[in-house]
């Protein structure tokens, strides 16, 4: 049975949806009996389901995870180190548009666990993992051969936010962060076609924001010190130009000239 555009995507959804169930599910039965890597196993698991998910997908239309970036290791180990790498200034840009806009400083966390930091890494890699593969993967491939890329960029981007927003995020930092982080990681993957380098972007935007305790875990080696009276994740100023450092970004990568 050939099923119309719309509906694998709609498919794709609902059982990605399920794996998301499934994952919350696992969360609840490993809270705190794992130490740092409670939360570390599910995301395994989840993106493992996810890499399934896509590889059934794509078989059902006659292709591979090839189509993904899936192939040619010693290409995408390059791609993985220029991602990292390139994800990790990034970042830096973010720390330096707070301390050039904001009172704060950085100071050394005074204890930090390897095991914490262990299971915050294997946390961020495999939940990185399956957001990608459920947003720059078969779902973005099958709407942007379908309906266009812009359509594919839009509804992914939009979705990705969306359930940041429903998971806690307030919708001003969703709107100048995740989304527009969202639109770098999509500008990456419609440039490249690799998911690799993608996911290796994403995991060193994360790593470093917990790094430098941009978001507190059990990764942070250092944390802000917020000297003033501003909210610093309130702050328009540098929500507006973290934003337009990430737009400015995916547009370049969108529109820069290829080489052959």
């Amino acid at each position: 049975m050939i099923r119309p555009p719309a509906a694998k995507a709609v498919l794709f959804l609902a059982l990605s949806a399920s794996l998301v169930v499934g994952y919350l599910f696992l969360l609840g039965v490993f809270r705190n009996k794992l130490g740092p890597f409670s939360a570390a196993v599910p995301a395994l698991a989840l993106a493992s389901a996810a890499l399934l998910l896509n590889r059934q997908f794509f078989r059902a239309d006659g292709q591979s995870l090839a189509a993904i970036g899936l192939k040619a290791p010693s290409l995408r180990i390059r791609q993985i180190a220029i991602g990292f790498a390139a994800g990790c200034l990034l970042v830096l840009a973010w720390a330096a548009t707070l301390m050039v806009l904001t009172p704060v400083s950085w100071r050394l966390t005074p204890a930090v666990s390897v095991t914490a930091i262990a299971g915050a890494v294997v946390f961020i890699v495999f939940n990185n993992a399956a957001e990608e593969l459920t947003y720059r993967g078969y779902l973005f491939l099958l709407l942007a051969n379908a309906y266009g890329r812009i359509v594919a960029v839009v509804f992914t981007c939009g979705l990705f936010t969306i359930l940041h927003i429903q998971g806690g995020v307030p919708w001003p930092n969703a709107l100048a962060g995740v989304l527009t982080s969202a639109l770098v990681f999509a500008a990456l993957f419609v440039r490249w076609q690799s998911l690799p380098l993608v996911l290796s972007f994403h995991v060193a935007t994360n790593f470093m924001q917990e790094l430098l305790g941009l978001r507190t875990s059990g990764l942070s080696l250092w944390s802000l010190t917020n000297t003033g009276n501003i909210s610093i994740s309130q702050n328009d100023s540098v929500l507006l130009v973290t934003a337009a450092i990430n737009i400015v970004l995916a547009l370049t990568i969108f529109y820069a000239p290829r080489r052959p």
